[in-house]
């Protein structure tokens, strides 16, 4: 069968429907539409991951707690430093947070965790501070030196 003969001078073919690709002002508004929405659910994102590493600060004064009544059990006063408790070194099981020790003595002590790195951002709530007095056990943040509100950063 003769093939058809194709004028040399005719315009091309339209393309084809079914290849239609996305326009520039399609794409613009795409891209825009998901840098507004990345822009609004960030800030919350990282909210969110400073109040779960929290729990990494609470866990290390809570088990520098224990720490310290297995101590004091055998000893007349509270350790003074972490070493004498046993840490290997001052950091947070997850190394969120900075521990410390002070104030130990017979009646009682102080311990802070400090915010390190990215949880730093986390002003609110750093310093979680924890203080054994007698039988008490009192929970501070962000500086407090009175028990105005613990259950905003030290959640059970």
């Amino acid at each position: 069968m003769p093939q058809p003969k194709v004028n040399p001078n005719s315009p091309p073919s339209p393309p084809s429907q079914n290849h239609r690709g996305w326009t520039l002002a399609e794409l613009l508004i795409s891209l825009a539409l998901m840098s507004v929405l990345a822009a609004l659910a960030l800030p919350t994102y990282q909210q969110q991951q400073r109040q779960a590493r929290r729990s990494d600060g609470q866990a290390a004064l809570v088990q520098l707690q224990m720490d310290q009544a297995r101590w004091r059990s055998a000893h007349d006063s509270h350790a003074d430093t972490l070493s004498a408790l046993g840490w290997a070194n001052d950091q947070s099981p997850q190394g969120h947070y900075q521990i410390t020790l002070s104030e130990a003595n017979a009646e009682g002590y102080t311990a802070l965790a400090v915010a390190l790195g990215g949880q730093a951002a986390d002003r609110e709530c750093t310093p979680l501070r924890l203080r054994w007095q007698g039988t008490a056990t009192a929970l501070f943040s962000a500086g407090e030196h009175t028990e105005s509100d613990p259950a905003r950063c030290w959640r059970r």
